[in-house]
Order: structure tokens, then C-alpha cells, then sequence
């Protein structure tokens, strides 16, 4: 038979090589959605994908078949076309589920590779079969060789697919026209390799072999062209609005995170983290593409801090720990877990907040609440803590301690004779004698005035002894101050436990008592509590029995207090403050009487009688349209009653009062044991009254305390507010506590009020409430009400 030579139409074959391009734009773009898509998604893409890619490379290879003109006539049997464009979706949907795959790696892309560029050979050959009224044979070698052009090209191609597929933002023009140009290469190469690898001889029976399966060539140009443009079209047309879509809600979630505050991290089972918002490169210091891959632990000081035993993440819990930032800086912070779940893979979402300032204003309120500011000695408030955790340890030792009192001789003549700074040069002086002395061997406060109290424990009545005799030489040197030589002398007065007093109040009750007699003893000298002859205990059990008689004699009464919008000058509250009209002594203030109540047990009964008080006086204002929140508080003996929250339930469903209408007033040292104070505010809190910590900053206070319980309002105790603006600690305490009542959303309420400068001060703060007499003093009911009548805001800036 004559060997016959074709030529190649030039326009068909820039169109074959044009299909070819879009083909692959289409197959990187479809193996990246498949990757990202689940469920009937997923097939969905898969299947039109594989369709869409299969037959473009099938159209590339059919044009430009018909792009090659030979000097004879040819036809096309229909059903060997039919069979080649099958193997070549087949091909595809093989190629584009192996690079589709979460755990694709070299191998099985190189598998799925060899599947495909088998296919496409076989679809090239088999189309080549189709063509009638020519014989072919073929060039061995470049037969081989198209083959394994086709197994090579087709694994580049999913290799490409791999590496553009996890972009979830859409790939670039850039990468579309370097993939696209890599790819369509590839696969045109395949088809021209064939072609050179065929040799075309004339078939003396072509002619016979044409029957009705047999297809012309002109009209397939047309009809192939306009075919795949509009499949490979409708899949990049719907491909593009989904971008775009993609785009405009990345942009939605981008801003979200860009106006969030707090960090957000979203990160793995394994805590590395898959991505940030812009707070994190903010906090911490680092840039964000290097960061992301990394493990979460890179950014705390204990990463076991947020996980449990077992090492899984803590979740839906908040949880204070360390962070450390990119230039080695610690700082502290408060973050929260929340576990979420993507195509059935575990995430975690970590909302991280700097709480930096929330523990600086803690420090601050500690600082200058616990300090004494001359001598730079603890103050009283710090001793009272530390004796009541003494206390606890030595009870459950069964060990000794020791309180002594101590008090200068005579300091008040050297303050007024030598002039006040003067005295506190001395005052001074004395605090540095008395910390050399005593080392580490227990604390040393100034109680106030001339005043210092000693803690010491675990010793014994000889080691007390020996210390305080050091001590009283150490004081007895003289002082040089200003140039001059001064001498002072110390009484000191010791009491033991578990000898003298069982709690912190009687240790130092009786430590004060063995004081005094050391100086009616001659000054300059100590007393131990047991050496003292107490006069005054037949007055403390006259003081209660009286007291028991006053609760059946109906000697209590209960005053109120107005508490005041500072910001609308309405009185939205009052608080019930306890009176006892003693026959003989008149009305005796609750500091004088109430810690014998508490000592005794009678504060019970005499708390549940204010309770009940107050409550009803409140429904009798509700029903008269006055309907005030009114706030009682509580001793920490009730706090301590198992039947607290019982009692209180019972009170408001006999008195028939709203529970929103009652607030419970507690000091901080009342939720030392934090788990059991938690635990009960909320049992409170669900009967539906409010909560108020009462002289906050007196007492034990924790930033991560305050957070945790259900608290309502916090109340600034009125020491603080003496020479507020002009007393730089005072001024210090006052904005830190309304700083925290802000971050935290609670309420701020200032006690003690006197004066208009201190209004309008604490306005300027942002302090919410107010109470004191400068608004009003503690009012009987029915005076209460008149002054109500008669209230007039404008009175308040007069």
C-alpha cells in the first residue's frame, strides 16, 4: 500500500491547543473544589468535573485529529468516538480522585497518574481507530514514547492540581495561566507525539467500509467546538461566581476578626494553629505567616495549663495562664476553648484576651491597700488576713502562735512638741528596727497611730520571751533624727493561742488588754495576756445578756439609707442599717454591739429579725409606688449557715416581695474558701436577689474570683474616700476599683459620701451610686418617706 503524508489545518490546531488550555484551567479549579466540597457536593463536582475535563482533552485530541488534512477522504466511525470520549472522562474522574484526596502523597498521585495517561492513550489510539478510509500503523518508539508522555504529563498535571487545590481563596490569573499553559502543553503534547508516531498508507477497501456508524468531518468541527466551549464555559462561569462569593465572605470574615478585639485562633486537634486575626499579631508580636503551622504551646509559659490530665484541650472554661510574646516578655491572660467540627475533623477555636491591666489594677488595689504608706510596713488589713490563715494552719496543726500588740510610750507628747513630720521620722525609724529584729521569723504591721502589731508562730511562750526583750533593747537605743538624739520606750502587749483566745478577734482583744497593763506596770516593758487581770469581761456578758432581751423587748430598730443614681439623681435603693434604743445608753450604733452578737450566736436570730424587716418595709414602699431595691447584709456567721438560702427563700415567699427588690450585702473576707462562697451566691443568685460586695478592697480580693462568682455591685469602702483627690493612694484605690467594676460590667457604688467635691469627683471617675450623709443619714421608716416626699436633686450641687 502508498505511504500518504497529511498537513495540519493551522487554525484548528491553535483552537485544539485553546481547548486544551481551558480543559486544564478547568480541571485545577475542579480538583480544588472537589477537595473542599463534602457530601453530595462532593460527587456532584466530581462527576461534572471529570466530564468537563475529559472531554476537553477528547475535544483537544478530535480537532486536532480533524486539523490533519490527507490527500484522501476519511470518516469517523460514531461508536469508537463515543468509546474514546468515555475513557476519557474516565481518565479524568480517575485523575481528579486521587488528587482530590485529604491524604494525597507522591505515590498515589504517581498511580493515579499512570491510570489517567493510560486512559488518554487509550482514548487517543482508539480515536485514531475511529478514523475510516486510511491505513495506520505506527513507529514503535514514539509509540512507546506517548505513551509514557502521557503517564508523565498526567502525573504533572495532578501534581499541579495538588499544590493549587488547598488554596481556599481561589487561584490566582497568575497561577491559572502558568497551570493552564503547563498542563495544556502537556496534554497537546501527547495527541502530536501520537500523530508523529502514525503513518497513514491508502486502504484500497475504505471505501466498502463506509455504512450508517460512519460520520463526516466537516460538521464536527462546529458541533465538538461549540459543545465543549459551552460545558467547559458553564463550569467556569459557575467556578467564578463561586469565587467571587468566596471572595466577598472571606472579606465578611476577615473584617469580623479585624474588628474583634480579643485574639482568635483557630487551631487542630493537635494544636497547630491553622489561622489568626490581626489581635494576635498585636499581643503577641509575630507575623503572621509565621506563625501559622506553628503549635500553639509557642505561645504560653505551661501549655499543660490548658489541657487536662490526659492532654486534651480544656474547652468552655475559662482559664487564666501565662502567655509569652515574641520578644521573650511574659504577660497574663485569660482565654476560653471552644471546640467546633469541619468535615468531621475536630478544630478548636481559642478566644485569648491580655488581661495585663485587669492584674495591674489588682496588684494596685493590693498594694496600696496592704501597705502602709509611711513606713512601708503591712497595715492592719494585711495583718487581719494573714492572722486568719495562721489561725487555720494552726488548728490543723495543732501549733502555737502569738499576737503582740505594741504601742510607743509617750509618742504623743514627741508629735506635738518636735511637730508631725518629726514624729514620722520616728514612726519610721522604729518600723526598720522592728523588721531587723523580727527577720523572717513572722510580720510586722503598723495597726495605725503609734501602734504595731507582731504575728509569730509556732512558737513558744520562752521564744516569744526572748524575742520581745530584743525588741524592747533594740528601741531603747536612741534615735538620731534631724540632729538630734530622741529616746522612746514601747509597751507590749502578748497574747497566745490557743491559751488566750480561740480567734483572731480575742488573740488580738487580749494582746491589746496585756498592753495596757504593761504600761500601768511602769511602761518600757511587756505583758503576757495571762499575767492580766481582766476587768471588763462581767461588762462584755451584762452587754449580752442585754442584747438577748433586745430582740424580745423590741429595743432593735432598723434605719435606712438612700442610695442615689449619681448620673439621674434618682434614689433607686436604701440600705437597712441595724439601731438598738438601749433604755438606759440610748440608741447604741451596730459597731458597739454586733461583734458581741457574732461572738455569742445571737446574730442569728438578730439578722434573720433585720431580714425580715427590711423586706417587709420594702413591700409596704411597693405598695404605695415606691419600689425600692433595699439591701441588708450579712454577717459571715449566716454566711457559714447551712439553712442561709432556705431561710432567705422563706422570708420573701412569707413577705410576698419581688426577689429582684432585695440585695445581700458581703465582705470580701467572707469568700476566702471560694469554692464554698461560689457555690452559695449562686444558690442565692437563683432565688433571684442581687449581690453586693461591701467595702471592696478592705478585705481578701481576687480579679479571678470576682469574675467567677455572680456578683452585681461592688461598694468602695468609705475610708477610701477621705482626702480622695488629695491623697494619692486613696485617689490610686478609688479609680482602680472603678476601672474593674467598668471591665467587669458591674455595678460601682461609693459609702461615705460627705461633701459635693467628693460628687462630683466620683461622677468624673464614672462611679455609678452613691450613699452618705451628704445625700442623707440613716432614716427611720416613716422619716424615710417624709425625706422622700421632699427630695430635690438640686440640692446635691447647692
Amino acid at each position: 500500500m502508498q505511504q500518504i503524508h497529511g498537513t495540519h489545518d493551522l487554525l484548528l490546531v491553535v483552537l485544539s491547543l485553546i481547548i486544551a488550555f481551558f480543559a486544564s484551567i478547568t480541571a485545577l479549579d475542579t480538583a480544588r473544589r472537589v477537595h473542599f466540597a463534602t457530601g453530595l457536593r462532593r460527587v456532584i463536582w466530581l462527576v461534572s468535573g471529570s466530564a468537563a475535563m475529559g472531554i476537553g482533552i477528547w475535544s483537544m485530541h478530535f480537532i486536532a485529529t480533524l486539523a490533519f488534512k490527507l490527500p484522501v477522504p476519511i470518516t469517523h466511525d460514531g461508536v469508537l468516538v463515543a468509546v474514546s470520549v468515555i475513557i476519557a472522562i474516565a481518565a479524568s474522574l480517575c485523575g481528579l480522585y486521587f488528587s482530590s484526596r485529604p491524604n494525597a502523597d507522591n505515590l498515589k498521585l504517581l498511580i493515579g497518574g499512570t491510570i489517567m495517561g493510560i486512559g488518554i492513550g487509550a482514548m487517543h489510539y482508539i480515536g485514531m481507530i475511529a478514523i475510516q478510509g486510511v491505513y495506520i500503523t505506527y513507529d514503535a518508539i514514539l509509540f512507546g514514547l506517548s505513551i509514557f508522555v502521557a503517564i508523565g504529563a498526567s502525573t504533572i498535571t495532578l501534581m499541579l492540581a495538588l499544590h493549587f487545590r488547598d488554596k481556599e481563596g481561589g487561584i490566582s490569573a497568575k497561577d491559572k495561566l502558568v497551570g493552564g499553559t503547563i498542563m495544556g502543553s502537556a496534554i497537546a503534547g501527547i495527541h502530536y507525539i501520537g500523530m508523529a508516531a502514525a503513518l497513514f498508507k491508502v486502504d484500497p477497501t475504505g471505501a466498502a467500509k463506509i455504512n450508517a456508524t460512519l460520520i463526516d468531518t466537516p460538521e464536527l468541527v462546529v458541533a465538538v467546538t461549540i459543545s465543549t466551549i459551552v460545558i467547559i464555559g458553564l463550569i467556569l462561569i459557575v467556578s467564578f461566581r463561586l469565587d467571587k462569593r468566596l471572595d466577598q465572605e472571606i472579606a465578611f470574615k476577615d473584617a469580623i476578626l479585624e474588628a474583634v478585639l480579643d485574639c482568635v485562633i483557630i487551631m487542630d486537634n493537635n494544636g497547630q494553629i491553622l489561622e489568626c486575626n490581626p489581635s494576635v499579631t498585636r499581643t503577641f508580636g509575630y507575623v503572621r505567616k509565621k506563625l501559622l503551622g506553628q503549635g500553639i504551646e509557642k505561645l504560653f509559659i505551661s501549655p499543660s495549663s490548658i489541657t487536662d490530665g490526659e492532654g486534651d484541650f480544656l474547652c468552655d472554661v475559662r482559664i487564666e495562664a501565662t502567655a509569652l510574646q515574641s520578644n521573650g516578655e511574659e504577660f497574663p491572660i485569660e482565654l476560653t476553648i471552644k471546640q467546633l467540627k469541619l468535615d468531621g475533623c475536630p478544630l478548636f477555636t481559642v478566644y485569648i484576651r491580655d488581661i495585663t491591666r485587669f492584674k495591674e489594677a489588682e496588684n494596685t488595689i493590693k498594694l496600696l491597700a496592704y501597705e502602709d504608706s509611711l513606713t512601708g510596713l503591712p497595715n492592719r488589713r494585711f495583718f487581719m488576713e494573714n492572722l486568719a490563715e495562721a489561725f487555720k494552719k494552726a488548728k490543723s496543726r495543732n501549733t502555737k502562735l502569738a499576737v503582740l500588740f505594741l504601742d510607743l510610750d509617750r509618742f504623743k507628747i514627741i508629735n506635738d512638741s518636735m511637730g508631725h513630720t518629726f514624729g514620722d521620722l520616728l514612726l519610721i525609724g522604729v518600723a526598720k528596727r522592728l523588721k531587723k529584729e523580727l527577720m523572717s521569723r513572722g510580720i510586722v504591721a503598723r495597726n495605725g497611730g503609734d501602734e504595731f502589731t507582731i504575728l509569730l508562730e509556732n512558737m513558744n511562750d520562752d521564744e516569744v520571751r526572748n524575742l520581745t526583750n530584743n525588741i524592747l533593747k533594740s528601741l531603747a537605743r536612741p534615735f538620731y533624727l534631724e540632729g538630734q538624739e530622741v529616746y522612746v520606750t514601747i509597751s507590749i502587749g502578748i497574747a497566745m493561742y490557743p491559751e488566750d483566745g480561740e480567734d483572731q478577734e480575742t488573740l488580738i482583744k487580749n494582746a491589746d488588754i496585756a498592753m495596757y497593763e504593761a504600761k500601768a506596770n511602769g511602761r518600757n516593758r511587756y505583758a503576757f495576756f495571762e499575767c492580766v487581770r481582766v476587768a471588763d469581761n462581767s461588762q462584755l456578758l451584762r452587754l449580752e445578756n442585754e442584747l438577748r432581751f433586745a430582740l424580745e423587748r423590741n429595743q432593735l430598730v432598723v434605719y435606712y439609707q438612700p442610695r442615689l443614681n449619681i448620673h439621674t439623681g434618682q434614689i433607686i435603693g436604701v440600705e437597712a442599717l441595724i439601731r438598738w434604743n438601749h433604755p438606759q445608753k440610748g440608741m447604741i450604733p451596730p459597731d458597739e454591739f454586733i461583734p458581741q452578737a457574732e461572738e455569742s450566736g445571737l446574730i442569728i436570730p438578730i439578722g434573720n429579725w433585720v431580714l425580715r424587716t427590711a423586706i417587709a418595709q420594702c413591700d409596704k414602699w411597693r405598695e404605695t409606688g415606691l419600689p425600692l431595691e433595699v439591701s441588708v447584709n450579712l454577717s459571715a456567721v449566716q454566711f457559714q449557715k447551712p439553712d442561709i438560702v432556705d431561710t432567705i427563700s422563706g422570708i420573701l415567699q412569707d413577705e410576698n416581695v419581688n426577689p429582684s427588690l432585695l440585695n445581700l450585702e458581703i465582705t470580701e473576707n467572707m469568700m476566702m474558701d471560694a469554692d464554698y462562697s461560689t457555690r452559695l451566691l449562686n444558690e442565692l443568685k437563683s432565688l433571684g436577689v442581687t449581690i453586693s460586695i461591701d467595702d471592696f478592697g478592705t478585705g481578701f480580693n481576687s480579679l479571678w474570683a470576682l469574675k467567677q462568682m455572680p456578683i452585681d455591685h461592688i461598694k468602695i469602702d468609705r475610708f477610701f474616700l477621705t482626702n480622695v483627690k488629695d491623697n494619692p493612694e486613696n485617689n490610686a484605690i478609688v479609680k482602680a476599683i472603678i476601672s474593674i467594676g467598668h471591665s467587669l460590667e458591674l455595678n460601682v457604688i461609693a459609702e461615705g459620701v460627705e461633701n459635693k467635691n467628693q460628687l462630683l469627683y466620683l461622677k468624673e471617675l464614672g462611679c455609678h451610686e452613691i450613699q452618705g450623709y451628704y445625700v442623707s443619714p440613716p432614716l427611720p421608716a416613716e422619716a424615710f418617706e417624709k425625706w422622700m416626699n421632699e427630695w430635690d436633686m438640686s440640692k446635691l450641687y447647692e
